[in-house]
């Protein structure tokens, strides 16, 4: 999967995306925070490989102004749930898998961002707490923020236990709490 920005004229954050499925190469692209829309055709169809494709779809969205992310754009969030043991129970395993793909999907189908791994353990914070750690890579802080509540919510993955945290990409700084479920307004990683 490749996918370009495009900051446009009117400030609004553009995405084209594409990638292989079913012998057939799916083609996304819209603005951040929507849906968008998507172009289906057969693979490799008047391309010989998917190198070939690639060059083109480069090609023609470079062209327009898109670009790829550097790893400084965007913004990292934290989602983090409460554990009670340091291996998290069989629950915490499974609220691991089913936030992650409802979070995949969401941040993916909206031109947010990705998924970009999880853990599980100890925090920092001097009393002895534990806590599983979701980390998404956003190209809109406001928007990824809104759309990791509302899908959490609407998939009553606990949502009323959740914590987020943004981190800027730019200036690598420290996380910042933006959103708790509970008024707990300490957060450690």
């Amino acid at each position: 999967m490749i996918t370009l920005y495009k900051q446009a004229s009117n400030g609004k954050l553009l995405y084209a995306e594409y990638w292989i499925e079913e012998d057939q190469i799916v083609e996304h692209i819209g603005e951040v925070g929507t849906v968008g829309t998507t172009t289906r055709m057969d693979f490799p169809a008047s391309f010989s490989d998917e190198d070939e494709f690639k060059v083109d779809f480069l090609n023609r969205y470079s062209d327009q102004g898109y670009k790829q992310a550097s790893e400084d754009d965007g913004y990292m969030l934290i989602i983090q749930y409460p554990m009670k043991s340091l291996t998290g129970s069989k629950r915490d395993l499974w609220l691991k898998d089913k936030a992650s793909e409802a979070l995949t999907s969401e941040l993916g189908w909206k031109g947010l961002g990705i998924v970009d791994g999880h853990d599980m353990g100890q925090t920092a914070n001097p009393v002895t707490q534990y806590a599983l750690n979701i980390y998404c890579f956003v190209m809109d802080e406001t928007l990824g923020i809104q759309a990791v509540k509302r899908v959490l919510r609407e998939t009553r993955l606990d949502y009323t236990k959740i914590k987020i945290a943004s981190g800027d990409l730019k200036i690598d700084g420290d996380y910042i709490l933006k959103y708790s479920a509970k008024n707990n307004q300490e957060l450690y990683v």
